[in-house]
């Protein structure tokens, strides 16, 4: 029986598959680079900008340090708001004349009443506005927050107890009034 060898164009096309792993990884790095030339960050690489993991790290002590950070305003949009040293801080910002305003999510603020941030105040504070979202309306699920106009914080994690501290969440704080300019 006569065998002839298949052409090259015959042979099945076979890859090392080392180069699975490589070849993606030069891909990825040349259209990095590319885009990196075409387009435009949204913070100059001169911005700081902060990075946090929880469990690992504890987020609530982080969001209580950047809220005593304010000296003029803080602006707050809370799908929860329940964290305690979180609220403390705000408190004690508005008392040091700090203007805090604080959105929330109508159906969180319902669901709950007993731990939300107008009952653990126990009242209103000067200087302290807090508003919700229109009963029935869209969810409104940010979880962030402004000082000053030259800080902006936001990540996964809901203000309260065990978003800041007990779950897998992140927490990015950009800083510049650049930035906070392009966002």
């Amino acid at each position: 029986m006569f065998r002839s060898t298949p052409a090259p164009m015959d042979r099945p096309f076979r890859i090392s598959p080392s180069w699975l792993f490589v070849l993606p990884a030069i891909l990825l790095g040349l259209a990095l680079e590319r885009g990196a030339r075409s387009a435009q960050s949204p913070c100059p690489s001169s911005t700081a900008a902060e990075v946090h993991y929880g469990p690992g790290e504890d987020l609530e002590r982080i969001d209580v340090a950047l809220l005593h950070e304010a000296a003029k305003q803080i602006d707050m949009a809370a799908y929860v708001l329940t964290d305690s040293a979180v609220i403390e801080a705000l408190r004690a910002a508005s008392v040091h004349g700090v203007k805090v305003r604080i959105w929330r999510d109508t159906s969180e603020v319902a669901r709950l009443s007993e731990f939300d941030v107008e009952t653990q105040l126990g009242g209103r504070f000067h200087g302290l506005e807090i508003r919700s979202s229109a009963p029935g309306g869209e969810l409104m699920h940010l979880k962030g927050y402004c000082v000053d106009h030259r800080l902006l914080r936001t990540g996964s994690a809901n203000f309260s107890r065990s978003g800041e501290t007990r779950q897998d969440n992140d927490l990015v704080a950009l800083r510049g009034h650049v930035c906070l300019h392009r966002v």
